[in-house]
């Protein structure tokens, strides 16, 4: 596994030395013209890269960000979404899930998920969250998972009156909690692997890489300035 940014710095050196043999063996040729009884009136020949384009399939191994999600959170409406949501939940699913209020989110379990959300960037909701096993809510932050919490949740959520009405209004307040923006996003680095033949990569994210370099040459120029001291000059060719 190695940074994207690394990788593109090491095709670029790989090309740049290319290049460099290459000038080697122009200067090579040119003395052994020469040096020739008649090659010596002849144009030595040389060849050079004006341009390099690549096509490189990579894997994404991992993917280094940092998230700000520490909003402000509007109870009241909040609030509306959930109940908006609580309505069409009881319709599809023939529940009675009860309307909730301001007051049936100041506990310690609603802000548990809250904070959990404003801190790792998510909560998952491709499992349950139920109410009297030892399940517990999930963070998804990049390239690991880690509980919000180290208890269970114990009792049903305000609002509620059956096991089953108390986990759906959880899978509610996941949703709806899971919508809100960033408010910072800054990725760090993209880690890759350029192996591509695995057999086990066949769910792993591809991307194709189209890399175009262009030639471009500098001399570096020494040359004295008024004062009579000697100063170098980089000029681009």
């Amino acid at each position: 596994m190695i940074r994207l940014s690394d990788y593109l710095n090491y095709l670029n050196n790989e090309i740049i030395q290319a290049r460099k043999k290459a000038d080697e063996n122009a200067v090579m040729i040119a003395k052994e013209y020469a040096e020739h009884e008649y090659l010596k009136f002849f144009k030595v020949p040389r060849y050079s890269l004006p341009s390099v384009k690549m096509d490189i399939p990579v894997k994404i191994t991992d993917i280094d960000a940092d998230a700000d999600r520490n909003f402000k959170l509007d109870e009241t409406k909040f609030i509306q979404q959930v109940n908006e949501k609580i309505l069409l939940v009881n319709k599809q699913k023939l529940l009675n899930i009860q309307p909730v209020s301001v007051k049936s989110i100041q506990n310690d379990d609603f802000r548990t998920l809250l904070n959990g959300v404003r801190a790792g960037g998510g909560i998952s909701t491709t499992r349950t969250i139920t109410a009297n096993t030892n399940t517990i809510p999930e963070i998804k932050i990049p390239g690991r998972t880690v509980p919000i919490s180290t208890k269970p949740l114990e009792r049903p959520i305000e609002g509620t009156s059956t096991e089953t009405e108390s986990e759906a209004l959880k899978t509610i307040y996941s949703d709806i909690l899971n919508k809100y923006s960033l408010m910072n996003s800054k990725l760090n680095n993209i880690y890759i692997d350029p192996n591509t033949n695995s057999a086990e990569d066949k769910d792993k994210l591809f991307i194709n890489l189209h890399v175009e370099m262009e030639e471009e040459g500098i001399r570096i120029v020494t040359m004295k300035d008024k004062d009579g001291r000697e100063v170098e000059q980089i000029i681009f060719e």
